[in-house]
């Protein structure tokens, strides 16, 4: 490492990186196997969505809400088709928050824990992963703060050889 020539200085130990000022988290779970794979994503982008935004304080503790993976049976075949083994998991949802306290109390309030229909169309415990991100490149999330990465004209970029370019 110590030897290595950087061509992005941002990116030499102890430069600090780049994180991002929100923990992101990471939201997997199951629809119920009695539901349709239409009603399960219909209701999880509709309903729960609705739901969620509706609470009172969302916007107080919740900095970004994605729908982050709409899985299906046919993308999951697909991978396996190329030898890769997808997570057992149907969808991922994303959020980004101030910490991971002030997220679990809130969701622990009585204004969340009635809106929520998780029951409705999902199976099992909803699994989580939680932590920062080190944006490298990219642009920033405005509505999560944060400063840019390396973006895309950045003149240290080198453009991909005629026998490597897929385009």
């Amino acid at each position: 490492m110590d030897k290595h020539p950087f061509t992005f200085s941002e990116l030499r130990p102890g430069t600090g990186s780049n994180p991002q000022p929100y923990l992101r988290f990471l939201n997997f779970f199951n629809k119920r196997p009695d539901i349709s794979e239409d009603k399960f994503h219909e209701c999880w982008k509709t309903v729960h969505a609705d739901l969620g935004l509706a609470v009172a304080g969302w916007n107080g503790h919740c900095m970004r809400y994605v729908q982050q993976l709409h899985t299906t049976p046919e993308h999951k075949a697909e991978l396996r088709k190329y030898g890769i083994e997808p997570l057992p998991f149907d969808p991922m949802g994303e959020l980004h928050v101030k910490s991971i306290e002030d997220w679990v109390l809130f969701q622990a309030s009585p204004a969340f824990s009635e809106k929520l229909d998780g029951e409705n169309f999902m199976a099992g415990p909803v699994q989580v992963m939680t932590g920062y991100d080190t944006l490298v490149y990219g642009s920033r999330i405005e509505t999560s703060g944060g400063k840019d990465g390396i973006v895309p004209d950045d003149n240290r970029l080198k453009p991909a050889s005629k026998e490597h370019a897929r385009l």
